[in-house]
């Protein structure tokens, strides 16, 4: 009797090995072959679950992006507002050996989306869901009043994505800050969070 394949945890083990592989050999060094062998299987196994090569770029990138915003988004589980906003930095900064990896392999994916139409559209579309979940955390902020005057709710979303690329790779690529990084990176989260926050709040 053929073995029942459970088709989504095996398409999820080979989009692990595809990141693996761009970790190791960066998006233009990263071959079928390599996924394949990285995952220990097939040529044929690989192309049914997850297709050709650009199919298989395509979808790990979004499954690294969906990995990083469920992390970002889910972690602390009863978190509102700036205290979620909060955590969402820091699940997304590169301070700790997981968040490390996961932003090694969207820098790799950034730098091949200047070349690769499909890489950059499912990057725009990535960066178009973490924009909904933020505009979430700032709509609790202002229902709790935690939020100071004047804020505009897309320049802080900029703002934050901008922060967790720039930092990211500057950390990752150019080894900024690599002695203690993970201090400063916490202290531009809570740093970029305070200037948001009203300021009879600040220290409740």
């Amino acid at each position: 009797m053929p073995r029942l394949v459970d088709h989504d945890r095996r398409k999820a083990e080979l989009l692990a090995a595809a990141w693996r592989v761009v970790r190791a050999r960066g998006v233009e060094g990263t071959t079928t072959r390599a996924i394949a062998d990285e995952a220990g299987c097939s040529l044929s196994v690989l192309a049914h679950f997850l297709g050709g090569k650009d199919d298989i770029l395509v979808a790990a990138q979004k499954a690294v992006y969906d990995r990083i915003v469920e992390r970002a988004f889910r972690i602390g589980g009863d978190l509102f507002g700036l205290d979620g906003l909060r955590a969402a930095l820091e699940a997304v900064l590169p301070l700790d050996e997981e968040r490390a990896a996961d932003a090694h392999v969207n820098v790799a994916f950034a730098g091949a989306a200047l070349s690769h139409p499909r890489l950059a559209e499912s990057r725009r579309r990535s960066h178009q869901e973490i924009r909904v979940h933020l505009v979430n955390c700032l709509r609790e902020a202002r229902e709790l009043g935690e939020l100071r005057a004047g804020v505009d709710d897309e320049s802080v979303i900029d703002d934050f994505i901008i922060l967790v690329e720039g930092s990211t790779l500057l950390s990752l690529v150019d080894g900024w800050a690599e002695e203690g990084r993970a201090e400063r990176l916490t202290r531009l989260a809570t740093q970029f969070v305070d200037q948001l926050q009203r300021a009879d709040t600040l220290q409740r």
